[in-house]
């Protein structure tokens, strides 16, 4: 009698902020539960990065179920488990193998703590992480987790076919590709898989998305990809953990005609019409690529799809008659990688890009009436104040402020491992020494996590350090407001307006339209105050000072605008389980060096 089926539990973890660092952006820690910002954002304006589907280990669950594989996809933020819940899910389902997909290092510490309460539960069961950050840590997890029995490098179709294959007993691991495991003589690394024909994979399984549909929960979009990879190699950016090794296929196309089958199929199927496409370059390289773009808005256009969708790209990509038939298609909502408007930092980041195309592309999108998302990163640990006045004026004079999204606008440069900012911050402040790690103590592994996952970069420049604290503290109060309080009031306002205090109710409903409208130049606004008033100190020879107080003056005078009352007076009575207004908060005492010369 044959055995029972391998049984593959496949799972996104959640993401778990590892402390309470104001530093890190707001955006990383919300305060409301999936559920509640679900609803509010399609409520009031889809944002297509919602759903966090794990397209991933979908991919992976539609490769090993072709195989006639049973296997288990669970999304635990998707379906609103903790770990308590991810672990019973787990137990429950009796994998013979599990595999945990790390994109972002806010989903490490659950992973972690699943896959060993999994283990002693079940010693038989083979772990396996994967992603993007399991990628760059592989060898670091094998030698300090020994619940986890083996992590897949880059692409993990192959891998996982294969790895199946073994722990059911058909074959060795040694032919696994992309793994990497223990052996007596200590961690071994197989040679890479070769890259995939896009074309010969299925579609991903959409166990996710039916999941978000089953707990009655609005879908914002579904994920899906045209293309993998990307042939940049941006100082900070985590792809090239993905594609090391490659020798061929770093950026591979799918057939045009297959992505939009999936679209429709995933259209009729699941009633989704807002697609985030996850490429890291959607637009890609070339003459080839840009037949297939026009190919592929073309396909939609013929078959009447009614869609929109996301997608980031590159400023050296953009050819405009292109994006003007993709705009017909239902491209509608476009992410630059611009970062800076520095030509100096562009370098330093080695963008391969200069601050011109990025006015161009931003000129463009503008035209094609594109809803532009902007990505920058206003400093790293070497800016001096040159380079942040030269960010905040191309800012200006393209006026990324009047985004959607302005506190996009609000970042430094986070340094990941395995980045090749990474290794440089180490070869010059060399590399920092990780703390002990109790996996079965929250605090303790909370901490590991963060350190083995992102370098601490205190800013070198103490009136660069000065400027980015007074600001980074209004932005995450803004950031709070806008993305958790202002929700649920104006749900709650909605209703009222309905009855008998319609007119009131209309009236605050109009005074947070303005607000929304306005926060974006007042931004702008606050850093060019904040970067003026640096530059003096610095040219003065005097030590950053004050610089809070000039951020929290100037906040208080646009509030007051809007609100005489007082902002807080304003928002009461609150609705019940609103989130209350933080004061403005930044890590200034690391932010800040000790001493200043």
């Amino acid at each position: 009698m044959p055995g029972a089926p391998l049984r593959v539990a496949l799972v996104g973890p959640r993401e778990d902020p590892f402390t309470d660092d104001p530093d890190r952006e707001h955006r990383e820690r919300m305060l409301r539960s999936f559920e509640e910002i679900c609803r509010d954002i399609v409520t009031f304006g889809t944002d297509y990065t919602l759903s966090r589907e794990f397209l991933g280990i979908e991919y992976l669950a539609a490769t090993l179920r072709r195989e006639g594989r049973q296997v288990a996809v669970v999304g635990a933020g998707n379906e609103g488990l903790d770990d308590k819940a991810l672990i019973a899910r787990l137990a429950a389902f009796a994998p013979d193998l599990a595999g945990f997909s790390l994109l972002y290092d806010l989903q490490l510490k659950s992973a972690l703590t699943a896959a060993r309460t999994l283990k002693r539960a079940r010693p038989e069961t083979f772990i396996v992480f994967g992603g993007p950050l399991a990628s760059a840590i592989s060898a670091l997890l094998l030698e300090t987790f020994p619940f986890i029995d083996a992590v897949v490098e880059g692409e993990g179709e192959a891998a996982i076919a294969r790895l199946a294959d073994a722990v059911e007993g058909r074959c060795a691991l040694d032919p696994v590709p992309s793994l990497v495991r223990r052996s007596d003589g200590g961690i071994v690394k197989h040679n890479r898989a070769t890259p995939a024909d896009l074309d010969t994979l299925p579609h991903p399984a959409r166990d996710i998305i039916a999941a978000i549909r089953q707990r009655g929960l609005p879908v914002p979009s579904a994920y899906l990809t045209a293309s993998r990879g990307c042939k940049a190699f941006c100082t900070f950016c985590t792809v090239p953990n993905i594609v090391r090794g490659m020798k061929d296929g770093v950026y591979r196309m799918r057939d045009p005609r297959d992505v939009v089958d999936e679209i429709e199929a995933v259209t009729r199927d699941h009633g989704v019409t807002r697609f985030y496409m996850a490429d890291d370059n959607f637009l890609g390289y070339g003459e080839a690529s840009n037949r297939r773009m026009l190919a592929f808005a073309d396909e939609i256009l013929a078959r009447g799809l009614k869609i929109n969708f996301h997608a980031e790209c590159r400023v050296d990509s953009l050819v405009p008659e292109t994006l003007v038939r993709l705009r017909e298609a239902g491209f509608d909502q476009i992410l630059f990688g611009l970062e800076s408007g520095s030509a100096k930092t562009l370098k330093r980041w080695a963008k391969g890009q200069t601050v011109e195309q990025n006015e161009a592309a931003v000129a463009l999108a503008r035209e094609l009436k594109l809803d532009l998302m902007p990505s920058i990163i206003l400093l790293d640990w070497e800016s001096g104040l040159d380079e942040v006045e030269e960010t905040i004026g191309f800012i200006e004079r393209t006026r990324l402020w009047r985004s959607n999204q302005p506190l996009w606008l609000v970042n430094r440069l986070k340094v990941h491992c395995g980045t090749a900012a990474a290794r440089r911050y180490d070869n010059v402040r060399g590399k920092p020494d990780l703390p002990p790690v109790d996996v079965g103590d929250a605090d303790s592994l909370a901490r590991w996590c963060a350190a083995a996952t992102y370098q601490r970069t205190p800013i070198e420049n103490p009136h660069v350090a000065a400027f980015w604290s007074a600001l980074n503290g209004e932005a995450n109060r803004w950031s709070v407001l806008i993305d958790e309080v202002l929700p649920p009031l104006l749900k709650t306002l909605r209703e009222t307006s309905r009855d008998a205090g319609r007119g009131e109710a209309l009236a605050r409903i109009k005074r947070i339209a303005t607000f929304r409208r306005s926060v974006g130049g007042a931004l702008a606004g606050l850093m060019r105050r904040l970067v003026n008033a640096a530059r003096e100190q610095e040219n003065a020879g005097h030590r950053p000072d004050g610089l809070d107080v000039v951020a929290r003056r100037f906040v208080e005078g646009f509030e007051a605008e809007l609100f005489p009352e007082g902002l807080e007076t304003w928002l009461a009575p609150k609705p019940t389980g609103l989130v209350a207004m933080p004061g403005a908060a930044s890590r200034s005492a690391e932010a800040m060096p000790a001493e200043i010369g």
